[in-house]
């Protein structure tokens, strides 16, 4: 098929891409319960998710000659692929493992967005190439070429290119490819982080990671994740209630798969995404902005290290001994706001960020155990479970001092991570810093 409409070609390099990251994801191994023929035995096998009978996994020139549309698609887009599928499968499981779900599946063309990935070529019939245009805005061009014997009769070169104008926010760095998402109309430039420009300040902090404070410092400095607004939230709640009004509706009239092709529901669906995508844009800039705040200011950091996964699990019913039969739930209603709560602040994205910019920074970050950070004193170290009185009070029954909750813990870690049990002077503490800053300026020369 010949067309120069651009909406057509964007839509074939889209499908072309997702159906090789199909082929590659469909050897992908997936353990499934299976009864044997012979002993009628449950066992667990591993099946590939394309079924038993997939075919055999073949190189990128054998699939343009099984699937003739495939063809002209230029390599690096092809290319592609198999290292984002490689890369997404074992993000998946990683996922899967720390948060629970289901094995990453293929790509849909109704539910994934319009997308692909091209490898920059800078040759001189290059792909993925950016060309400035004005102040804020540029080009990006693709091109391919026709096989031979795909040719019209007289041409002795077929070649194709299409141009994908953007509007930027910043100067374009040194990229290794781009990413098109031609449903919401957005081109990502993938490049190497930069380094945190920073100077060594001998400073050392350790931070506490709470529910009321996402952050309490040593420095008695408490730093807050914007929480959605109540208009945001009575908004949300509002579109819930009518996505199961919406719900029951379609399974009176159409049968319970009949409530997932409503357009109503779909639009109510779109309007909840919007506000739970401006809440998490909210929250990852807030992320992204402290930890490099944090980074930039301190040579030594010190956290806690928590299993967030054990913590914000939902409580497990008991027995009643009086009902066989029945389950008590005490407490759940309790422990789900406060799994909500923890997840809500978003303690594990803010120790990863934390962790990647260290090392670009080439400070350091160290983890502590999290035993009695809480109830031990900063000053006199007894530790007492009856010190600390309330969520934000610590009052220690030895030697009556008394302080914010969340910063005795916070000088607790960072006591612990540098193996003392306290640094009054302030001398020694300059030359405890002052030795870690000299020890992380050799690591990163």
């Amino acid at each position: 098929m010949w067309t120069r409409n651009p909406e057509r070609i964007m839509d074939w390099l889209c499908d072309g891409w997702r159906s090789r990251y199909n082929q590659h994801r469909a050897h992908r191994p997936q353990r499934r319960l299976m009864e044997d023929v012979e002993t009628r035995e449950r066992i667990w096998v591993d099946v590939p998710l394309g079924g038993a009978d997939v075919k055999p996994a073949v190189k990128d020139s054998q699939a343009r000659l099984d699937c003739l549309w495939l063809a002209c698609i230029p390599s690096p887009i092809l290319s592609s692929c198999e290292r984002v599928e490689n890369t997404g499968w074992f993000a998946g499981l990683k996922r899967k493992k720390t948060n629970g779900g289901r094995v990453p599946g293929f790509r849909s063309r109704h539910k994934a967005p319009q997308y692909f990935v091209c490898w920059r070529n800078q040759s001189k019939t290059g792909n993925a190439l950016y060309r400035r245009t004005g102040k804020r805005t540029g080009v990006v061009v693709i091109t391919g070429s026709v096989p031979r014997q795909y040719r019209r009769e007289g041409e002795n070169e077929a070649r194709w290119r299409i141009a994908i104008h953007v509007r930027v926010s910043q100067p374009i760095r040194e990229y290794t490819s781009v990413a098109v998402n031609w449903t919401n109309r957005t081109l990502v430039f993938t490049n190497s982080p930069l380094p945190i420009s920073r100077t060594d300040t001998g400073m050392m902090v350790g931070l506490d990671r709470g529910c009321v404070h996402t952050l309490a410092t040593s420095d008695n400095i408490f730093l807050d994740i914007p929480q959605p607004s109540v208009k945001e939230m009575d908004e949300y709640k509002r579109l819930q209630r009518k996505l199961a009004r919406q719900d029951r509706t379609n399974e009176k009239s159409g049968g319970r798969n009949a409530k997932f092709t409503s357009k109503s529901r779909k639009r109510t669906l779109q309007a909840m995404r919007r506000i739970q995508r401006r809440i998490d844009n909210r929250k990852d800039d807030w992320i992204a902005k402290t930890t490099t705040m944090l980074v930039r200011e301190y040579d030594f950091i010190a956290m806690e290290r928590l299993n967030v996964k054990a913590m914000s699990r939902s409580v497990r019913p008991k027995p009643d001994p009086d009902n066989p039969g029945h389950y008590l739930h005490n407490g759940r209603k309790r422990k789900s706001g406060l799994n909500r709560s923890i997840l809500a602040n978003r303690w594990t994205d803010i120790l990863h960020c934390l962790e990647y910019k260290t090392k670009l920074a080439g400070t350091r970050l160290v983890q502590t155990p999290a035993y009695n950070t809480s109830r031990i004193c900063n000053v006199c170290g007894h530790c007492d479970k009856n010190n600390r009185e309330s969520q934000a009070v610590f009052h220690c029954h030895n030697c009556g001092h008394e302080t914010n909750a969340d910063v005795n813990a916070a000088k607790n870690i960072l006591d612990r991570a540098l193996g003392t049990n306290g640094m009054d002077d302030a001398e020694e503490w300059r030359q405890q810093a002052s030795t870690l800053v000299k020890t992380s300026g050799k690591q990163r020369r």
